[in-house]
């Protein structure tokens, strides 16, 4: 349980270094659907492709973290 909370705070820090606000916003869309229960993955893979549309350095970087 303590090890989620710390991808959890992990993936919360990654956001909060992130100063374009448009980038951010995606990442906390992101992050809000994941915390949804049954979220299809169709609602995902949109948020993903924006951020792959947006920057792909971002998207590589985010993955590992919420992948744990």
């Amino acid at each position: 349980m303590a090890e989620i909370k710390n991808d959890q705070a992990s993936f919360d820090a990654y956001i909060r270094s992130i100063e374009d606000q448009e980038l951010k916003g995606i990442l906390l869309k992101l992050k809000n659907e994941m915390r949804k229960p049954d979220v299809p993955w169709e609602t995902i893979k949109k948020i993903l492709q924006s951020l792959m549309d947006k920057d792909k350095e971002v998207l590589k970087e985010v993955i590992p973290l919420i992948l744990k």
